[in-house]
């Protein structure tokens, strides 16, 4: 599940937390992981925007819990390396 945190200092994280894909079991759902007994969050495929900083990439980071502000899902948007649907009344037959 690809979520965006806000932490308290104002710094904007977004990375994929990993989610059991079982209905009813531990870790299935995201207040399951901010209620569990451990102090971190592991997050993997990570963008880090910083106000006034270019953006930082890392392939995984553990943040503390106490650290963050907000949490929710992120919204998947298209990025260059995926294919998009072309739309076919633009495409022409040859």
């Amino acid at each position: 599940m690809r979520v965006q945190i806000l932490t308290l200092n104002n710094v904007q994280i977004f990375g994929d937390m990993a989610v059991s894909a079982l209905p009813n079991s531990y870790r299935s759902r995201l207040s399951d992981m901010l209620n569990n007994s451990r102090n971190f969050i592991v997050l993997t495929d990570v963008e880090i925007h910083q106000p006034g900083q270019p953006l930082t990439q890392m392939s995984s980071l553990c943040i503390n819990k106490p650290a963050i502000a907000f949490l929710c899902e992120a919204e998947v948007t298209p990025t260059s390396s995926q294919t998009l649907e072309t739309d076919p009344v633009s495409v022409s037959a040859s």
